[in-house]
């Protein structure tokens, strides 16, 4: 059978594991890849979005294909783009068109009544993707298949899923050709993931739906890949595509200790070349951070959210505390580490105080770069459950989240936006580049008050004021993608004004 995916903005792993099991499974894969000019979670402006929109060409390529199966990989702040893409493809073309990916699997009744997708696959998807592609001539087989979602007239069905994939080594290596093919400039850079599930259950994050409900009594939730399995992924790419940097994807590349080290040690002598991660400030000490160091990891990444410790364990169920976070920014930083800390505004119970607070603390730890976002309430998250407890959302506001087609995403502004809390926003952008005695002065003076409001422009100001981007995959991966793609969909329109001439 011939599969298309359709992928947006940048590189999914998801997608490339998805091919390569059913490319295993002798079927034929391909990608068409939308730029989404304009219309990311970074840039936004109607206006230059239709000027660049990519939608009909994107059809035009789907079609020349003549699949048998169209695919989407969708998260929340994507599916209102797949929703508008897979409808444009349905009128073009005949053709059944699955979605599958976090959205889908938190709310697949949602996805089918609003969107002209005819199949969602909840949860992991490789069995059930093949299935689909073994038997989509058969209405009947597909609607028995495990982690499948249809309708049936006005109701929708959901199958059971299927048993998590417990030994990941036996799934084949992620098909990057289906990506490099069409995007050779993010060869570069090599992302990865060692690693499903998370070890924590916060309340703001699908993992915590996913551990609980969807795949309760269904296997062990978090679950690793091999030292060895991963290290010959990483060693037959380096040979094929001699890439400079790795970006580990793991929800906590750091959770396992004896893995780590493991891992690290074959890292070292095999592949060596700079990387990213994302850590957990209860699971670095000194060792740890030594090791970071001695394998080249140039940038650690860890969520902070909040340095209320009582909001974070009582509204975000987390435990870590202040003092851990800041010696986890001294330890990184001491190693020259880049040290990057995530932060939430507009949690629920969330004052003022708290942010200036944090204000404060950054500008005594001094990591590398603050993010901070705004909340993005997504569906079915345990924390949607306190925020109607508290009025600060509504039933009518939580089926609009479940609904998916007009949420902004944490960049673009999040769920819910304050003036108050959008003017501290931006000084925690420029906190890190001023002096903490002028810091320690206009945070005194309440400056903040009168700060302008960056909006979704905070990350961009954010990244830009990095000091070291050399290895920084994805913010390299942004700027190709407009350097590649405005001039190309100029060109077009260029030939089809003038080449009729």
């Amino acid at each position: 059978m011939n599969i298309v995916f359709i992928s947006s903005c940048e590189e999914t792993l998801a997608i490339e594991y998805l091919s390569a099991a059913l490319k295993k499974a002798g079927h034929n894969c391909w990608m068409s890849f939308d730029p989404q000019l304009f219309d990311d979670t970074y840039l936004k402006s109607e206006f230059a979005s239709r000027l660049f929109d990519y939608s009909d060409i994107i059809v035009e390529e789907v079609k020349s294909y003549s699949p048998d199966l169209v695919a989407f990989s969708v998260v929340s702040d994507n599916f209102p783009w797949a929703a508008r893409l897979a409808e444009k493809v349905k009128k073009a073309i005949d053709v059944p068109i699955v979605f599958g990916g976090v959205h889908p699997t938190s709310v697949p009744d949602y996805v089918l009544r609003y969107s002209v997708a005819d199949y969602v696959v909840m949860g992991e998807g490789e069995g059930a993707i093949v299935d689909l592609a073994d038997n989509i001539k058969n209405d009947t087989v597909c609607r028995s298949i495990p982690n499948v979602c249809f309708r049936d007239g006005k109701n929708i069905i959901c199958n059971e899923v299927r048993p998590l994939i417990e030994d990941l080594d036996q799934l084949p290596f992620p098909d990057k050709e289906i990506f490099y093919e069409k995007l050779p400039f993010i060869r570069n850079g090599y992302i990865s993931l060692s690693s499903r599930g998370c070890v924590n259950k916060c309340t703001f994050c699908n993992n915590s739906l996913y551990k609980d409900k969807i795949y309760a009594g269904k296997g062990r939730f978090f679950r690793r890949r091999s030292a060895q399995n991963v290290l010959a992924e990483l060693i037959g790419a380096k040979q094929k595509y001699n890439y400079h940097a790795v970006h580990f994807w793991d929800e906590i590349f750091i959770s396992d200790r004896k893995w780590l080290f493991e891992f690290l040690e074959g890292y070292r002598s095999e592949i060596n070349v700079p990387f990213t991660c994302c850590i957990h400030v209860n699971f670095i000490d000194d060792e740890v951070a030594d090791l970071l160091k001695q394998s080249n990891c140039w940038q650690a990444i860890m969520g902070v959210q909040s340095l209320n410790e009582e909001l974070k364990r009582t509204i975000l169920n987390r435990r870590e505390t202040n003092e851990k976070v800041k010696n986890a920014i001294t330890r990184l930083r001491q190693r020259d580490i880049l040290a990057i800390c995530e932060n939430m505004l507009g949690l629920p119970t969330q004052t003022e105080d708290d942010v200036v607070d944090m204000l404060s603390f950054y500008n005594e730890t001094r990591p590398s770069r603050l993010s901070v976002y705004f909340l993005r309430y997504y569906p079915q998250t345990q924390i949607i459950e306190t925020a109607l407890e508290q009025k600060i959302l509504t039933p009518d506001d939580v089926e609009d989240v479940n609904i998916g087609l007009q949420a902004r995403s944490f960049i673009q502004g999040g769920t819910i936006t304050t003036k108050s809390f959008a003017r501290l926003q931006s000084y925690l952008v420029l906190l890190l580049v001023l002096p903490k005695w002028l810091n320690r002065f206009l945070i005194r003076r309440r400056f903040y008050t009168i700060m302008p409001v960056f909006g979704m422009l905070a990350h961009s100001f954010a990244r830009l004021l990095d000091r070291n981007k050399k290895y920084d995959v994805d913010a390299a991966r942004f700027v190709k993608r407009y350097r590649r793609y405005v001039p190309r969909k100029i060109m077009t329109a260029f030939k089809s004004v003038f080449g009729k001439k």
